[in-house]
């Protein structure tokens, strides 16, 4: 950084550098998650980083219709999507079961499109 703070152009190379980083193999993740329990009734994934607690991660997953959330846990699907999130998160290199954490939550595009006019960034924020 320059005397009056102002970044240079090796500062915005090593910001983009780490940001990649940080966002490595996760849109592969929610795609191959997707792809997988799509004809279970998953209709959207998305993945997050932590920025504060190193090795932790955020899953969304969004079922198509509110009732299929509880039928899911019931019936041991949202058991097997958790499982799924660990193995594709290993296979793209982000750390073994044992030494990440993944905050999960489950939701409906129902509610989605109910409560944020089917807006997923007003949901997700």
């Amino acid at each position: 950084m320059s005397k009056r703070n102002i970044p240079s152009e090796e500062d915005f190379r090593r910001a983009d550098a780490a940001d990649r980083e940080r966002h490595r193999g996760l849109s592969e993740v929610s795609e191959q998650i997707k792809n997988r329990f799509e004809k279970s009734g998953v209709h959207e994934v998305f993945m997050f980083y932590s920025s504060k607690t190193p090795n932790t991660f955020y899953s969304r997953i969004f079922y198509r219709w509110t009732r299929q959330i509880e039928e899911a846990e019931k019936s041991g699907l949202a058991s097997r999507i958790k499982d799924a999130v660990y193995e594709e998160l290993e296979r793209v290199g982000r750390g073994d079961r044992k030494t990440i954490k993944v905050d999960f939550e489950f939701d409906s595009h129902e509610n989605v499109e109910r409560d944020y006019g089917g807006n997923y960034f007003n949901r997700l924020r």
